[in-house]
């Protein structure tokens, strides 16, 4: 069984009108939360053999804060401006072309495309199955062998947590 972790980026700060959408920075919020989910997915059984993130600034830092408090090393990061740029299709792609080594993958990006691609991986449509607020975790499973064979409406929802969750556990 193949595991797919959809991460949305923790809350970014709005602070600095002057930047572009890519170079906004978490907020205080995100600075705790990607953490706090860091914690959580190394105590869950899921920690993931790959990630793949979008390379704007404010995922690059939840990747960078899940990662270390998760105990995972830099070498199992790729970075890519598909996910900031591109559709949930990047996304799909990005997991068809994992690792066969890899039983366990995380994907680091944006909303809309996180709840795009949750609901083309689970339902075979465009319209969303789930809303993921900032720094949401959703666990999706599927059946494949290999990570070509994940195809749209394949997969199915095994869990999903959020930091508001989390902090009153």
């Amino acid at each position: 069984m193949k595991h797919i972790l959809l991460l949305r980026h923790a809350k970014s700060s709005w602070d600095d009108s002057s930047l572009d959408d890519f170079d906004r920075p978490l907020a205080k919020r995100g600075k705790k939360d990607a953490p706090r989910m860091g914690a959580f997915i190394s105590n869950s059984g899921y920690l993931p053999d790959h990630v793949f993130s979008s390379t704007a600034k404010r995922a690059r830092q939840t990747t960078t804060m899940f990662c270390e408090v998760a105990g995972l090393e830099d070498e199992i990061i790729s970075w890519t401006d598909d996910f900031y740029y591109g559709s949930a299709y990047d996304y799909l792609e990005a997991i068809q072309e994992a690792s066969e080594s890899a039983e366990t993958i995380m994907l680091v990006g944006h909303n809309p495309k996180m709840e795009e691609t949750a609901s083309l991986l689970c339902s075979d449509s465009k319209s969303y199955t789930l809303r993921m607020p900032t720094a949401a975790l959703v666990c999706l499973e599927h059946p494949a062998v290999k990570w070509s064979q994940v195809k749209e409406g394949t997969a199915r929802i095994k869990w999903m947590m959020i930091p508001k969750l989390l902090k009153k556990l």
